[in-house]
């Protein structure tokens, strides 16, 4: 074990598990030649991105979406969008908004957000490949196409956040794949260890790294590259190639998805979005926030564990999850709907 052969090394320090799982962790991004930078958090892993960003690029602007989360640290959340970004001191005026992508589809708009701000002020977009708790918001791979390429063209640096949807939980290694994503960054933490360990890694260009070879990155993580975060990245790295685990998650996403289905008619539900084990219920409702409704702790009482934003109920299930499981799973949520009232109190 771990724990047991070296619990604990200096930052600086030089490790044959560092090294390995530096090189899994490269491969698995699969998205060319990159260095890693280890957190503890996905939000230091944004953190870490947008101060590169701003540091290589000598600008200052930073293009984010108002639906998103990035942490909750003061530069993460300048960036993070919904109400968790309110009402704190930050860099908050050095974030530029653009449309979400059923808003602005041809991304016309946010190609005149950036002109407007002039592009040579914008150092990098920072964006969450499919969001999470913001209502599993799944851009069309066109919209990818078009932030790509509105990056190239202005030489803005591309941020990926895959915090809450990477390392399986879309059904790709990363939620990236789907849409042959090539960032220069990528932001990944949670289920990197299985959330057995708190750790974050940060994958960066080699190209956009390569600016560190004559230059110094301003950091000081305590824990940085720590042997019990890496140890629990490298099971993780080796289950996600695990044939068994593999066929095991797709048999369980089917059932998942097939609950799902059966809940799309339900008329107390408006709408449903979901990608591999991931979705969002949208309930109908005369008003605009459920939220006093609904709570976590009346979740309970039907025997789930969701997450609540506005009128939609986030789910995120284990990848141990078994058929019995995903069958109590919307056996709960078929009562939690006999229940539920879609009248404003």
């Amino acid at each position: 074990m771990q724990v047991d052969a070296m619990p604990v090394a200096n930052p600086k320090h030089e490790f044959e598990l560092k090294t390995r799982v530096s090189n899994k962790l490269c491969a698995f991004v699969d998205a060319g030649p990159g260095r890693i930078f280890y957190t503890l958090s996905g939000a230091e892993a944004v953190e870490n991105a947008l101060k590169m960003a701003r540091q290589i690029t000598g600008r200052n602007l930073v293009a984010a979406r108002a639906k998103s989360y990035h942490g909750a640290t003061m530069g993460a959340m300048s960036v993070t969008g919904d109400w968790r970004g309110q009402g704190h001191f930050g860099a908050q005026n050095a974030t530029l908004r653009i449309p979400e992508p059923s808003d602005d589809p041809d991304l016309s708009l946010t190609r005149r957000i950036i002109e407007s701000a002039g592009s040579k002020n914008i150092a990098a977009m920072c964006l969450e490949t499919i969001s999470g708790m913001n209502g599993v918001i799944i851009p069309d791979a066109s919209w990818w196409r078009g932030i790509e390429s509105l990056c190239q063209e202005f030489k803005i640096l591309l941020i990926i956040d895959e915090v809450s949807c990477g390392f399986g939980r879309t059904g790709q290694n990363l939620a990236m794949h789907h849409y042959g994503i090539k960032p220069d960054f990528v932001c990944m933490a949670k289920a990197i260890s299985g959330g057995y360990v708190p750790f974050g890694a940060l994958w960066v260009k080699e190209e956009v790294a390569q600016f560190y070879d004559q230059n110094m990155l301003s950091a000081g993580l305590t824990a940085y590259a720590h042997p019990l975060g890496l140890a629990a990245a490298n099971a993780v790295l080796d289950l996600m190639k695990d044939q068994t685990f593999k066929s095991a998650k797709v048999a369980l996403t089917g059932e998942f998805t097939a609950g799902l289905l059966e809940l799309k008619n339900h008329p107390k539900v408006k709408a449903i979005r979901n990608v591999g084990l991931m979705a969002a219920i949208d309930l109908k409702s005369s008003s605009s926030d459920i939220g006093p409704r609904i709570t976590w702790e009346r979740g309970l009482d039907y025997g789930l564990h969701f997450a609540i934003k506005e009128n939609s109920i986030i789910l995120a299930p284990p990848f141990v999850m078994t058929s019995k499981d995903n069958q109590l799973l919307f056996h709960g949520l078929e009562k939690f709907l006999e229940n539920f009232s879609t009248e404003a109190p």
